[in-house]
């Protein structure tokens, strides 16, 4: 079941939110993309595209922690690389069996569980670190 956005993901930094709002966005167009069966160049596309705004994403979180020296860093960082490793799974199964009705499921349970899981700890973390200092 796909998750709709909601301001109880936001961390306060409006940047951030808006491109974890975008995300959520994302997940929804793929999903329907693979409902209804837009095909695999088109599905592929798509699931590129979010691996790249991740890899965008997360270099815009990593940036604003070391303009602001937060501390756990490394460790938000290695969540980040873990999520990119995972999320390839994806791509790959796609080459070998197309866009299907169980991995567009798959792909937004994974992505946007990981994504309001990671807003509501690390991402939060980093939030209220960044606000203390401001």
């Amino acid at each position: 079941m796909l998750i709709d956005w909601s301001d109880e993901y936001s961390i306060g930094i409006p940047r951030i939110d808006a491109q974890h709002k975008f995300f959520f966005e994302a997940v929804h167009r793929l999903h329907k993309e693979c409902l209804s069966g837009e095909g695999e160049y088109v599905v592929l596309e798509t699931l590129v595209f979010l691996q790249n705004y991740a890899i965008g994403h997360f270099r815009t979180e990593e940036e604003l922690m070391l303009e602001y020296e937060y501390p756990d860093i490394q460790e938000h960082a290695d969540l980040h690389a873990e999520f990119l490793n995972e999320y390839s799974k994806f791509t790959a199964e796609l080459d070998e069996s197309g866009p299907n009705q169980d991995l567009a499921e798959r792909v937004g349970e994974m992505v946007q569980g990981w994504l309001v899981d990671h807003i509501a700890k690390a991402d939060m973390g980093y939030a209220r670190f960044i606000e203390e200092r401001t």
